[in-house]
């Protein structure tokens, strides 16, 4: 399963999700929780650095990286990650 979390409110996720219909659910975490759980908070600012994080079935953190706002992710790295950690359940 696929999800995403962001500092922002439920009201601006519906209309962000109007422009970038996303084909999983955009979770609202206005109160920082999961934000300063993964330790990604900028306090100074009051919102969470650009990271993604990929967390296996079992709950173990696979795989996550974080950056200011200006860094590059690169989401073919990201898929082949996911590929393989979703590999790792399936019998050889």
């Amino acid at each position: 399963m696929l999800l995403a979390v962001s500092g922002d409110s439920p009201f601006c996720h519906t209309a962000f999700l109007k422009a970038h219909p996303f084909p999983f659910p955009l979770l609202s975490d206005v109160h920082r929780t999961v934000i300063s759980a993964y330790g990604v908070l900028d306090a100074d600012r009051n919102v969470a650095y650009r990271s993604t994080f990929v967390i296996d079935r079992d709950g173990v953190l696979r795989w996550g990286q974080a950056g200011d706002r200006h860094m590059v992710r690169d989401g073919g790295e990201l898929v082949r990650v996911v590929d393989l950690v979703n590999s790792l359940r399936q019998p050889s």
